[in-house]
Protein backbone atom coordinates (compact mmCIF):
# COMPACT_ATOMS: atom_id res chain seq x y z
CA UNK A 1 0.00 0.00 0.00
CA UNK A 2 1.32 3.45 -0.91
CA UNK A 3 2.61 5.69 1.84
CA UNK A 4 0.22 8.53 2.62
CA UNK A 5 1.41 11.93 1.46
CA UNK A 6 1.24 15.05 3.59
CA UNK A 7 -2.00 17.02 3.46
CA UNK A 8 -1.83 19.75 0.78
CA UNK A 9 -2.25 23.39 1.73
CA UNK A 10 -5.78 24.78 1.29
CA UNK A 11 -6.41 25.79 -2.32
CA UNK A 12 -8.02 29.01 -3.46
CA UNK A 13 -11.42 28.47 -5.07
CA UNK A 14 -14.42 30.51 -6.12
CA UNK A 15 -15.39 31.19 -2.51
CA UNK A 16 -11.89 31.64 -1.12
CA UNK A 17 -9.85 28.95 0.60
CA UNK A 18 -11.17 25.41 0.41
CA UNK A 19 -11.09 23.75 3.81
CA UNK A 20 -10.32 20.03 4.24
CA UNK A 21 -13.37 17.87 3.42
CA UNK A 22 -15.44 16.10 6.05
CA UNK A 23 -15.13 12.35 6.53
CA UNK A 24 -17.18 10.31 4.05
CA UNK A 25 -20.53 8.98 5.21
CA UNK A 26 -20.37 5.33 6.22
CA UNK A 27 -22.84 2.75 7.41
CA UNK A 28 -21.83 0.76 10.48
CA UNK A 29 -18.17 1.53 9.79
CA UNK A 30 -18.45 0.41 6.17
CA UNK A 31 -17.63 2.59 3.17
CA UNK A 32 -20.49 2.55 0.67
CA UNK A 33 -18.92 1.57 -2.66
CA UNK A 34 -19.73 0.64 -6.25
CA UNK A 35 -18.01 0.38 -9.60
CA UNK A 36 -19.41 3.74 -10.70
CA UNK A 37 -18.05 5.40 -7.55
CA UNK A 38 -14.65 3.88 -8.14
CA UNK A 39 -14.65 5.02 -11.78
CA UNK A 40 -15.57 8.56 -10.79
CA UNK A 41 -12.83 8.70 -8.15
CA UNK A 42 -10.27 7.46 -10.67
CA UNK A 43 -11.46 10.10 -13.14
CA UNK A 44 -11.15 12.92 -10.57
CA UNK A 45 -11.03 12.54 -6.77
CA UNK A 46 -12.32 16.10 -6.26
CA UNK A 47 -15.33 15.41 -8.48
CA UNK A 48 -16.03 12.34 -6.33
CA UNK A 49 -15.96 14.59 -3.25
CA UNK A 50 -18.35 17.12 -4.77
CA UNK A 51 -20.83 14.40 -5.72
CA UNK A 52 -20.66 11.88 -2.88
CA UNK A 53 -19.26 13.81 0.09
CA UNK A 54 -20.67 17.31 -0.43
CA UNK A 55 -23.70 15.76 -2.19
CA UNK A 56 -23.92 18.54 -4.76
CA UNK A 57 -26.36 17.56 -7.46
CA UNK A 58 -25.18 17.40 -11.05
CA UNK A 59 -27.16 18.75 -13.95
CA UNK A 60 -29.43 16.10 -15.58
CA UNK A 61 -27.79 14.32 -18.51
CA UNK A 62 -29.93 13.39 -21.49
CA UNK A 63 -27.91 10.25 -22.20
CA UNK A 64 -28.62 8.97 -18.69
CA UNK A 65 -32.34 9.65 -19.17
CA UNK A 66 -32.30 7.85 -22.52
CA UNK A 67 -30.43 4.84 -21.16
CA UNK A 68 -32.68 4.65 -18.12
CA UNK A 69 -35.83 4.61 -20.27
CA UNK A 70 -34.43 1.85 -22.52
CA UNK A 71 -33.43 -0.19 -19.46
CA UNK A 72 -36.93 0.23 -18.00
CA UNK A 73 -38.54 -0.98 -21.23
CA UNK A 74 -36.30 -4.07 -21.34
CA UNK A 75 -37.06 -4.74 -17.69
CA UNK A 76 -40.76 -4.63 -18.57
CA UNK A 77 -40.16 -7.02 -21.49
CA UNK A 78 -38.41 -9.65 -19.36
CA UNK A 79 -40.45 -9.34 -16.16
CA UNK A 80 -42.54 -12.41 -16.90
CA UNK A 81 -42.52 -15.79 -15.20
CA UNK A 82 -44.17 -17.61 -18.06
CA UNK A 83 -44.85 -16.79 -21.74
CA UNK A 84 -46.37 -15.03 -23.54
CA UNK A 85 -44.00 -12.09 -23.48
CA UNK A 86 -45.31 -8.56 -23.96
CA UNK A 87 -45.86 -7.54 -27.58
CA UNK A 88 -43.59 -4.95 -29.13
CA UNK A 89 -46.50 -2.50 -28.98
CA UNK A 90 -46.73 -3.01 -25.22
CA UNK A 91 -42.97 -2.56 -24.83
CA UNK A 92 -43.09 0.69 -26.81
CA UNK A 93 -46.03 1.89 -24.73
CA UNK A 94 -44.04 1.23 -21.54
CA UNK A 95 -41.14 3.17 -23.03
CA UNK A 96 -43.52 6.05 -23.82
CA UNK A 97 -44.85 6.12 -20.24
CA UNK A 98 -41.35 6.15 -18.81
CA UNK A 99 -40.25 8.84 -21.26
CA UNK A 100 -43.12 11.17 -20.40
CA UNK A 101 -42.53 11.06 -16.63
CA UNK A 102 -40.17 14.04 -17.01
CA UNK A 103 -40.06 17.13 -19.18
CA UNK A 104 -37.33 17.55 -21.76
CA UNK A 105 -35.50 19.94 -19.39
CA UNK A 106 -35.71 17.49 -16.49
CA UNK A 107 -34.17 14.86 -18.77
CA UNK A 108 -31.30 17.19 -19.65
CA UNK A 109 -32.25 18.21 -23.19
CA UNK A 110 -31.89 21.78 -24.39
CA UNK A 111 -34.89 21.64 -26.72
CA UNK A 112 -38.10 19.68 -27.01
CA UNK A 113 -37.09 18.66 -30.54
CA UNK A 114 -33.93 16.92 -29.33
CA UNK A 115 -35.99 15.02 -26.78
CA UNK A 116 -38.55 14.02 -29.43
CA UNK A 117 -35.78 12.86 -31.76
CA UNK A 118 -34.30 10.61 -29.09
CA UNK A 119 -37.75 9.25 -28.26
CA UNK A 120 -38.18 8.16 -31.88
CA UNK A 121 -34.66 6.72 -31.86
CA UNK A 122 -35.56 4.73 -28.75
CA UNK A 123 -38.67 3.28 -30.39
CA UNK A 124 -36.65 2.13 -33.41
CA UNK A 125 -33.97 0.67 -31.12
CA UNK A 126 -36.50 -1.34 -29.13
CA UNK A 127 -38.23 -2.65 -32.25
CA UNK A 128 -34.89 -3.78 -33.68
CA UNK A 129 -33.96 -5.44 -30.37
CA UNK A 130 -37.31 -7.22 -30.20
CA UNK A 131 -37.05 -8.55 -33.75
CA UNK A 132 -33.43 -9.63 -33.26
CA UNK A 133 -34.11 -11.56 -30.03
CA UNK A 134 -37.73 -12.72 -30.19
CA UNK A 135 -36.84 -16.26 -31.32
CA UNK A 136 -34.86 -16.81 -28.10
CA UNK A 137 -37.11 -15.09 -25.58
CA UNK A 138 -37.18 -17.08 -22.34
CA UNK A 139 -38.09 -16.09 -18.78
CA UNK A 140 -34.86 -14.90 -17.13
CA UNK A 141 -33.72 -15.81 -13.64
CA UNK A 142 -33.57 -12.17 -12.48
CA UNK A 143 -33.90 -8.68 -13.96
CA UNK A 144 -32.51 -5.45 -12.49
CA UNK A 145 -31.17 -7.38 -9.50
CA UNK A 146 -29.61 -5.07 -6.89
CA UNK A 147 -27.56 -6.35 -3.97
CA UNK A 148 -25.25 -5.00 -1.25
CA UNK A 149 -22.43 -7.22 -0.03
CA UNK A 150 -20.04 -6.52 2.85
CA UNK A 151 -16.43 -7.28 2.04
CA UNK A 152 -13.07 -5.92 3.28
CA UNK A 153 -14.67 -2.99 5.10
CA UNK A 154 -16.78 -2.01 2.08
CA UNK A 155 -20.50 -2.20 1.44
CA UNK A 156 -20.43 -2.88 -2.29
CA UNK A 157 -23.54 -2.43 -4.41
CA UNK A 158 -24.07 -4.03 -7.82
CA UNK A 159 -27.12 -3.88 -10.07
CA UNK A 160 -27.34 -6.56 -12.77
CA UNK A 161 -29.57 -5.80 -15.74
CA UNK A 162 -30.32 -9.47 -16.35
CA UNK A 163 -29.13 -12.77 -14.88
CA UNK A 164 -29.64 -16.16 -16.55
CA UNK A 165 -29.32 -19.38 -14.52
CA UNK A 166 -27.63 -22.12 -16.53
CA UNK A 167 -28.14 -24.85 -13.93
CA UNK A 168 -26.16 -26.08 -10.97
CA UNK A 169 -25.63 -22.56 -9.64
CA UNK A 170 -23.84 -21.36 -12.79
CA UNK A 171 -25.07 -18.03 -14.14
CA UNK A 172 -24.58 -15.51 -16.94
CA UNK A 173 -24.81 -11.77 -16.27
CA UNK A 174 -25.95 -9.44 -19.06
CA UNK A 175 -25.27 -5.70 -18.86
CA UNK A 176 -27.04 -3.43 -21.37
CA UNK A 177 -25.19 -0.52 -22.96
CA UNK A 178 -26.97 2.25 -24.89
CA UNK A 179 -24.13 4.72 -25.59
CA UNK A 180 -21.46 4.63 -28.26
CA UNK A 181 -20.18 1.30 -29.53
CA UNK A 182 -16.69 1.49 -28.05
CA UNK A 183 -14.14 -1.09 -26.99
CA UNK A 184 -15.36 -2.69 -23.77
CA UNK A 185 -13.10 -3.43 -20.84
CA UNK A 186 -13.97 -6.24 -18.39
CA UNK A 187 -13.30 -4.29 -15.16
CA UNK A 188 -16.99 -3.70 -14.38
CA UNK A 189 -17.67 -7.38 -14.99
CA UNK A 190 -14.90 -8.27 -12.53
CA UNK A 191 -16.86 -6.36 -9.90
CA UNK A 192 -20.01 -8.29 -10.83
CA UNK A 193 -18.15 -11.60 -10.56
CA UNK A 194 -16.52 -10.82 -7.21
CA UNK A 195 -19.70 -9.58 -5.54
CA UNK A 196 -22.18 -11.95 -7.18
CA UNK A 197 -20.28 -15.05 -6.12
CA UNK A 198 -20.18 -13.75 -2.53
CA UNK A 199 -23.89 -12.88 -2.41
CA UNK A 200 -25.76 -15.37 -0.15
CA UNK A 201 -29.15 -14.15 -1.39
CA UNK A 202 -28.56 -15.57 -4.85
CA UNK A 203 -28.48 -19.14 -3.56
CA UNK A 204 -31.85 -18.52 -1.89
CA UNK A 205 -33.21 -16.98 -5.08
CA UNK A 206 -32.20 -20.08 -7.05
CA UNK A 207 -33.94 -22.31 -4.51
CA UNK A 208 -37.10 -20.18 -4.61
CA UNK A 209 -37.21 -20.04 -8.42
CA UNK A 210 -36.11 -23.54 -9.44
CA UNK A 211 -36.79 -25.60 -6.33
CA UNK A 212 -33.19 -26.82 -6.05
CA UNK A 213 -30.48 -25.83 -3.63
CA UNK A 214 -26.91 -25.16 -4.75
CA UNK A 215 -23.76 -25.04 -2.64
CA UNK A 216 -22.41 -21.96 -4.43
CA UNK A 217 -23.06 -19.55 -7.24
CA UNK A 218 -20.47 -19.36 -10.00
CA UNK A 219 -20.18 -17.04 -12.99
CA UNK A 220 -19.79 -18.91 -16.25
CA UNK A 221 -19.96 -15.92 -18.59
CA UNK A 222 -20.43 -12.15 -18.52
CA UNK A 223 -21.46 -10.04 -21.47
CA UNK A 224 -22.13 -6.50 -22.52
CA UNK A 225 -25.12 -6.16 -24.85
CA UNK A 226 -24.96 -3.04 -27.02
CA UNK A 227 -28.64 -2.32 -27.63
CA UNK A 228 -28.26 0.20 -30.53
CA UNK A 229 -26.37 -2.34 -32.69
CA UNK A 230 -27.47 -5.67 -31.09
CA UNK A 231 -23.80 -6.59 -30.69
CA UNK A 232 -22.73 -8.87 -27.84
CA UNK A 233 -19.32 -8.64 -26.16
CA UNK A 234 -18.62 -11.90 -24.31
CA UNK A 235 -16.16 -12.36 -21.46
CA UNK A 236 -15.35 -15.69 -19.85
CA UNK A 237 -15.18 -16.03 -16.10
CA UNK A 238 -12.07 -14.22 -14.86
CA UNK A 239 -9.36 -16.16 -13.06
CA UNK A 240 -8.10 -15.56 -9.55
CA UNK A 241 -5.17 -13.48 -10.86
CA UNK A 242 -7.42 -11.03 -12.73
CA UNK A 243 -9.89 -10.74 -9.85
CA UNK A 244 -7.06 -10.35 -7.32
CA UNK A 245 -5.42 -7.56 -9.31
CA UNK A 246 -8.74 -5.81 -9.78
CA UNK A 247 -9.54 -6.06 -6.07
CA UNK A 248 -6.21 -4.52 -5.13
CA UNK A 249 -7.23 -1.60 -7.33
CA UNK A 250 -10.58 -1.39 -5.50
CA UNK A 251 -8.94 -1.39 -2.08
CA UNK A 252 -6.44 1.24 -3.20
CA UNK A 253 -9.26 3.59 -4.22
CA UNK A 254 -11.14 2.89 -0.98
CA UNK A 255 -8.00 3.59 1.07
CA UNK A 256 -7.54 6.93 -0.72
CA UNK A 257 -11.16 7.90 -0.02
CA UNK A 258 -10.79 7.05 3.64
CA UNK A 259 -7.56 9.06 3.68
CA UNK A 260 -9.49 12.09 2.36
CA UNK A 261 -7.33 12.35 -0.74
CA UNK A 262 -9.44 14.53 -3.01
CA UNK A 263 -6.96 16.39 -5.17
CA UNK A 264 -8.30 17.37 -8.62
CA UNK A 265 -6.89 15.70 -11.73
CA UNK A 266 -7.60 18.22 -14.50
CA UNK A 267 -7.84 17.09 -18.10
CA UNK A 268 -9.12 19.11 -21.06
CA UNK A 269 -11.85 16.71 -22.18
CA UNK A 270 -13.06 15.60 -18.74
CA UNK A 271 -13.11 19.16 -17.37
CA UNK A 272 -15.09 20.49 -20.32
CA UNK A 273 -18.04 18.23 -19.39
CA UNK A 274 -17.79 18.63 -15.61
CA UNK A 275 -20.65 20.31 -13.72
CA UNK A 276 -18.32 21.39 -10.93
CA UNK A 277 -15.96 23.68 -12.88
CA UNK A 278 -17.09 26.76 -10.96
CA UNK A 279 -16.10 25.08 -7.68
CA UNK A 280 -12.81 23.61 -8.82
CA UNK A 281 -9.53 25.32 -7.88
CA UNK A 282 -7.85 23.63 -10.87
CA UNK A 283 -10.18 25.18 -13.44
CA UNK A 284 -10.21 28.82 -14.39
CA UNK A 285 -10.19 31.04 -17.43
CA UNK A 286 -12.12 28.45 -19.42
CA UNK A 287 -9.37 25.83 -19.23
CA UNK A 288 -8.13 23.31 -16.68
CA UNK A 289 -5.02 24.51 -14.88
CA UNK A 290 -2.10 22.06 -14.85
CA UNK A 291 -3.81 19.76 -17.36
CA UNK A 292 -1.54 17.82 -19.66
CA UNK A 293 -0.29 20.17 -22.39
CA UNK A 294 0.72 19.36 -25.97
CA UNK A 295 4.35 18.52 -26.48
CA UNK A 296 6.69 21.16 -27.84
CA UNK A 297 6.87 21.58 -31.61
CA UNK A 298 9.58 19.22 -32.95
CA UNK A 299 12.84 21.05 -33.50
CA UNK A 300 12.15 23.82 -31.00
CA UNK A 301 14.54 23.92 -28.09
CA UNK A 302 12.78 23.86 -24.71
CA UNK A 303 15.02 26.65 -23.38
CA UNK A 304 14.01 28.86 -26.31
CA UNK A 305 10.35 28.11 -25.66
CA UNK A 306 10.74 29.01 -21.99
CA UNK A 307 12.21 32.42 -22.88
CA UNK A 308 9.48 33.01 -25.46
CA UNK A 309 6.81 32.13 -22.92
CA UNK A 310 8.37 34.46 -20.34
CA UNK A 311 8.40 37.42 -22.76
CA UNK A 312 4.78 36.82 -23.78
CA UNK A 313 3.74 36.52 -20.15
CA UNK A 314 5.42 39.82 -19.30
CA UNK A 315 3.62 41.54 -22.17
CA UNK A 316 0.30 40.05 -21.06
CA UNK A 317 0.84 41.25 -17.49
CA UNK A 318 1.73 44.74 -18.69
CA UNK A 319 -1.34 44.90 -20.94
CA UNK A 320 -3.59 43.57 -18.18
CA UNK A 321 -2.30 46.23 -15.77
CA UNK A 322 -2.94 48.94 -18.36
CA UNK A 323 -6.40 47.52 -19.08
CA UNK A 324 -7.29 47.52 -15.37
CA UNK A 325 -6.06 51.11 -14.98
CA UNK A 326 -8.11 52.36 -17.94
CA UNK A 327 -11.19 50.45 -16.68
CA UNK A 328 -10.86 52.18 -13.30
CA UNK A 329 -10.67 55.55 -15.02
CA UNK A 330 -13.77 54.75 -17.08
CA UNK A 331 -15.58 53.69 -13.92
CA UNK A 332 -14.88 57.02 -12.25
CA UNK A 333 -15.84 59.04 -15.32
CA UNK A 334 -18.92 57.04 -16.31
CA UNK A 335 -20.75 57.62 -13.03
CA UNK A 336 -23.94 55.57 -13.43
CA UNK A 337 -23.00 54.17 -16.82
CA UNK A 338 -24.13 54.90 -20.37
CA UNK A 339 -22.92 54.59 -23.96
CA UNK A 340 -19.79 56.50 -24.96
CA UNK A 341 -18.28 56.95 -28.42
CA UNK A 342 -14.63 57.44 -29.24
CA UNK A 343 -13.22 57.96 -32.71
CA UNK A 344 -12.74 54.21 -33.27
CA UNK A 345 -14.85 52.37 -30.70
CA UNK A 346 -18.19 52.61 -28.95
CA UNK A 347 -18.37 51.43 -25.34
CA UNK A 348 -21.49 50.45 -23.44
CA UNK A 349 -20.69 50.91 -19.77
CA UNK A 350 -22.86 49.47 -17.05
CA UNK A 351 -22.31 49.57 -13.32
CA UNK A 352 -23.76 46.70 -11.36
CA UNK A 353 -23.65 45.22 -7.91
CA UNK A 354 -21.97 41.85 -7.56
CA UNK A 355 -21.96 39.39 -4.71
CA UNK A 356 -18.90 37.58 -3.50
CA UNK A 357 -19.06 34.70 -1.03
CA UNK A 358 -16.61 34.05 1.77
CA UNK A 359 -16.97 30.35 2.52
CA UNK A 360 -17.62 27.84 -0.23
CA UNK A 361 -18.50 24.94 2.09
CA UNK A 362 -20.90 27.09 4.11
CA UNK A 363 -22.74 28.14 0.92
CA UNK A 364 -22.97 24.51 -0.22
CA UNK A 365 -24.41 23.52 3.17
CA UNK A 366 -27.06 26.25 3.00
CA UNK A 367 -28.08 25.35 -0.56
CA UNK A 368 -28.42 21.69 0.35
CA UNK A 369 -30.30 22.52 3.59
CA UNK A 370 -32.96 24.49 1.72
CA UNK A 371 -32.88 22.35 -1.48
CA UNK A 372 -31.71 25.34 -3.53
CA UNK A 373 -28.88 23.76 -5.50
CA UNK A 374 -31.09 23.13 -8.54
CA UNK A 375 -32.03 26.82 -8.60
CA UNK A 376 -28.37 27.80 -8.43
CA UNK A 377 -27.51 25.48 -11.32
CA UNK A 378 -23.71 24.97 -11.23
CA UNK A 379 -22.91 27.31 -8.34
CA UNK A 380 -21.63 30.14 -10.51
CA UNK A 381 -21.69 33.58 -8.91
CA UNK A 382 -24.57 34.45 -11.23
CA UNK A 383 -26.49 31.37 -10.09
CA UNK A 384 -25.99 32.13 -6.41
CA UNK A 385 -26.95 35.78 -6.97
CA UNK A 386 -30.15 34.72 -8.74
CA UNK A 387 -31.06 32.54 -5.77
CA UNK A 388 -30.23 35.24 -3.26
CA UNK A 389 -32.27 37.88 -5.08
CA UNK A 390 -35.24 35.68 -6.02
CA UNK A 391 -38.59 36.84 -4.65
CA UNK A 392 -39.65 33.38 -3.43
CA UNK A 393 -36.54 32.65 -1.34
CA UNK A 394 -37.27 31.72 2.27
CA UNK A 395 -36.22 34.48 4.65
CA UNK A 396 -34.15 32.09 6.77
CA UNK A 397 -32.25 30.92 3.70
CA UNK A 398 -31.76 34.52 2.52
CA UNK A 399 -30.44 35.51 5.95
CA UNK A 400 -27.93 32.65 6.03
CA UNK A 401 -26.69 33.36 2.50
CA UNK A 402 -26.31 37.08 3.29
CA UNK A 403 -24.11 36.13 6.23
CA UNK A 404 -21.70 34.60 3.69
CA UNK A 405 -22.00 37.41 1.12
CA UNK A 406 -20.13 40.62 0.44
CA UNK A 407 -21.69 43.09 -2.03
CA UNK A 408 -19.32 44.97 -4.33
CA UNK A 409 -19.82 47.33 -7.25
CA UNK A 410 -18.53 45.98 -10.53
CA UNK A 411 -18.18 47.47 -14.02
CA UNK A 412 -19.28 45.81 -17.25
CA UNK A 413 -17.70 47.33 -20.38
CA UNK A 414 -18.67 46.09 -23.85
CA UNK A 415 -16.64 47.60 -26.67
CA UNK A 416 -17.70 47.54 -30.33
CA UNK A 417 -15.52 48.72 -33.19
CA UNK A 418 -17.18 51.33 -35.40
CA UNK A 419 -18.23 50.16 -38.84
CA UNK A 420 -15.86 50.91 -41.68
CA UNK A 421 -12.76 50.84 -39.46
CA UNK A 422 -10.13 48.16 -39.90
Amino acid sequence: MKKKSKEPAPAAGLFGEITPPPAPAVKSGLLAFSYSKMSLYEECPLKYKFKYIDKIKEEPKFYFAFGSAIHAALEFLYSVRNPPFPTIEEVCEDFRREWNLKSYLEKGYRTQQRSDDDYQKGLLMLKAYYEHNRARFAPPFLVEYATDVEVDGLLVRTISDRIEHLGGGEITIIDYKTGKDVKREPAQLYMYQKITEMDPRLREKIAETYGTRVAAVKIRELLYYHVPTNKEYHFERAGDKEIGGFWERVLGVADSIRGLKFDPTPAERACSWCDYKSLCPAFFGGHPHNAAQPAAVPGENIEVLVDRYGRLKERMDELQAQLDQVADSIARAAKDGAEYAGSQYTARVKKQSKWEFKDRDAVIKILNQFDLYKDALTLTLTGITNVLESAGLQEEARKKLLEQAVKKTGLDIKVVKKEGLI
